[in-house]
């Protein structure tokens, strides 16, 4: 019961608060749009960086919303905004 209650503690916290590394905040953001893409999809670094409005652009492939923006916080990166085109 305590491993079962531990896991979903640890779960929720990686959840809530913002990854440390910008690839695993789309992998996060892909995890609740698409659970398959966020394990096994192809995640690259795009040449934007440092967009004032959007931030650091990444792509990830053969998903529905392969484009996606993250944005470092004092507290970790965070996806900021997705969609089909930049």
């Amino acid at each position: 019961m305590y491993i079962t209650l531990l896991l979903g503690l640890v779960l929720l916290v990686l959840l809530i608060f913002p990854s440390p590394t910008p690839e695993l905040a789309v992998r996060k953001s892909l995890l609740i749009r698409d659970p398959a893409a966020a394990f096994t999809g192809n995640v690259t670094e795009g040449r934007i960086k440092n967009d004032p409005r959007y931030g650091d652009l990444y792509y990830a492939e053969d998903t529905e919303r392969s484009y996606i923006y993250v944005k470092k916080s004092w507290l970790g990166w965070y996806a900021a905004s997705s969609g089909t085109g930049p």
